[in-house]
This record gives C-alpha cells, structure tokens and sequence, in this order.
C-alpha cells in the first residue's frame, strides 16, 4: 500500500504544478505525508462511490473465492493429475524461460487443489535455473532460496515453505510464478484475499524490479470480468492446461 500511495503522489505532485508551487518551501517528507492523507481521502471517496454502483467489492471477492476453491475441488482427481501435467508442459516451453535466470514460485497447497508446482520446479531445476520461494513474515512475501528436495514445513495457515531457509537476493529476479483462485480477460487474478502478492510485485516495482508476472490456473477458473480494487496488480500472463492467455 506505501508503494501504491507513493507512486500516486509523486504522479499528482507532477501533474498539479498549482500544488508544486504552492507548497515549494514544504519539507519532502511533510509534503509526502500531507498528499498522503490527501489521496487517501480521494480515494476513499472514489471507492466508496464504486461500491455504491456495484456492490461491496470485497462481499463479491469473498463469495468468488468460496465458489472457485469449490469449483477447482470438484475437478476429479485423475483430471487433475493430468491438467497438472499439461500445464507444466506448456509452462516449460515457454519462450521466455531461454533467457531467465531466477524465478520465483510458490509450493502448492495440496488442499486447496491448487496447481501443483513440483514436477515444474524440478525441469527448472534441471534447467539449472535459480529457484526461490515465497517466505511470508508479518503478513508479507519476501523470497527464500530453494532447491528440489528441501525439507518443507507447514505454515499456521498450512502453506508450506522451508523448514530452514536463506533469503534470496530479488535484484536479478526475471520470472514469478503466481498462485490464483481466478483470473479475467484483462489480466487481474483473484487471490486468498490478503493482498501478499500485490504487495510483494509493488515493493518490487517501487525497488525498479519487474520481473515477469506469470500465473497457473486450470481453465475452469476463468472469470470475463473480477470485481478489482485500486492496489491489485495485474499478470502478464497466465498458462493453463490448453494454452497461454497473454496481457503484455
């Protein structure tokens, strides 16, 4: 959220040359925090106005969330071993994997039937490329150094990361394999509903990092259009079992 805030204050100090003028001789970070508190309140405004013609956008993502983990359980287990496959396939021949170096990618929740990431991160690794995956603390993603066969823990939440891990250096990060609930012919993806990934992607964008953004999905996932707020960030593409559907 500081990120998105901070990129939409230096975009309107640019752009109101009244305001730069204004308040020249206010010092940066007094100026920030004022414009801060100001956006802020703008957008609240703006949302509250959305929410009036089109519902609570967080009681839609929450319903959607519900009906897409009971959609993606619902697919017979074979099926879904064999979508599990074809996915990894069309993800392994992507073009773009001939040039990456480090990518990011999640281990998948076997509960949640999400896609399962373990043959995909073994070619990687054959494919010698460097692996990380997600770590969260306090609520948000960082990156943890990972190779096939780490011993793996169960997080409270039941995601599981390394039992014992070393962060990896994100500066030379090219591709980030996203988990979805959902995603939608614009390229926005439905999460679990915290917002990790959307502040992990700004963090990196505000450090001038921007790698690839790449989700996996079964197609039975797909929305025409989700419910969006202002900080969700979009995919460049998503892989799914019969083909690839790209943003950027």
């Amino acid at each position: 959220m500081f990120c998105y805030a901070k990129k939409k204050v230096f975009r309107y100090e640019a752009q109101n040359v009244a305001f730069a003028r204004k308040y020249d001789g206010m010092n940066r970070e007094k100026k920030f925090s004022f414009l801060i508190l100001r956006l802020i309140k703008r957008e609240d405004n703006v949302e509250r106005g959305a929410m009036d013609r089109d519902g609570n956008i967080a009681l839609k993502k929450a319903a959607l969330r519900v009906a897409m983990v009971d959609r993606r359980r619902s697919i017979p287990e074979p099926l879904r071993v064999e979508m599990n496959r074809e996915i990894a396939a069309r993800l392994l021949a992507l073009p773009e994997l001939l040039t990456v170096r480090h990518i990011h990618i999640y281990l998948s929740h076997q509960a949640l039937a999400e896609v399962d990431t373990v043959q995909i991160i073994e070619a990687l690794a054959v494919m010698k490329k460097r692996l990380s995956v997600p770590l969260v603390r306090v609520g948000d993603i960082s990156s943890a150094q990972y190779h096939p066969g780490d011993e793996v823990k169960a997080t409270l939440a039941g995601y599981p990361e390394p039992a014992v891990y070393t962060e990896a250096d994100e500066s030379d990060l090219d591709l980030v394999v996203v988990p979805l609930l959902s995603f939608d012919a614009r390229g926005y993806r439905l999460g679990y509903g915290k917002g990790m990934y959307d502040r992990f992607f700004c963090r990196l964008s505000c450090s001038g990092l921007t790698p690839f953004r790449l989700g996996v999905s079964y197609l039975q996932q797909q929305c025409e259009k989700l419910p969006v707020d202002p900080w969700d960030e979009p995919l460049d593409a998503v892989v799914h079992q019969a083909g690839i559907i790209r943003y950027t």
